[in-house]
């Protein structure tokens, strides 16, 4: 499903296309062919943005599991302290060395575990901060194609100008991402 957004500045850009194609007139030409182009840059910012978003959710997906994997070797850990506290007064018998090196074992684990779901979650908001530069470079290129619009709609050359600059902005938002981050 496309966003609505993308579907109304596509029809702008339909009709602005099909406006220079009537008149011939060399302002139109040159409004259309920048906002062609800042719209084909909107739609690789675009999917840069919601391929991100894609990866951060895997990322925490891989957090998340490296946590419950923690917590499982918590819960032995755990279980296995209780069982050595409890045959000590119980019956006296002192843990055995088996045991012991267990525990260890448990506890080097779960420092590991916990640094490599520390690691995932720092990813995750790593590629989630990109999306949003991202979209913001999207919305940026949306308001050049919107002001280019209403530039050829009016004939005002300034406003063409302020299409420009905004499809800069968003520019500098995508390679920003792509150089930057």
């Amino acid at each position: 499903m496309e966003n609505p957004a993308e579907e109304s500045v596509q029809d702008l850009q339909e009709k602005l296309n099909d406006k220079a194609a009537e008149e011939k007139d060399g302002f139109l030409t040159r409004i259309a062919l920048t906002t062609a182009l800042i719209a084909a840059l909107a739609a690789v910012t675009g999917y840069l943005a919601g391929e991100r978003a894609d990866e951060s959710l895997v990322d925490q997906i891989h957090s998340s599991d490296s946590w419950s994997y923690y917590q499982a070797k918590s819960i032995k850990s755990a279980l296995l302290s209780a069982k050595m506290e409890t045959l000590q007064s119980l019956k006296g018998v002192p843990p055995a060395k088996a045991d012991l090196d267990k525990i260890a074992e448990y506890q080097t684990d779960m420092k590991e575990i916990n640094a490599t779901a520390e690691e995932q979650h720092k990813t995750a908001e790593h590629r989630l901060e990109q999306r949003k530069i991202l979209a913001n470079g999207v919305t940026l290129f949306q308001i050049a194609i919107a002001i280019g619009a209403i530039s050829a709609i009016t004939r005002k050359q300034k406003l063409w100008y302020g299409s420009l600059f905004f499809g800069a902005a968003g520019l500098v938002q995508l390679l920003r991402e792509l150089f930057f981050s």
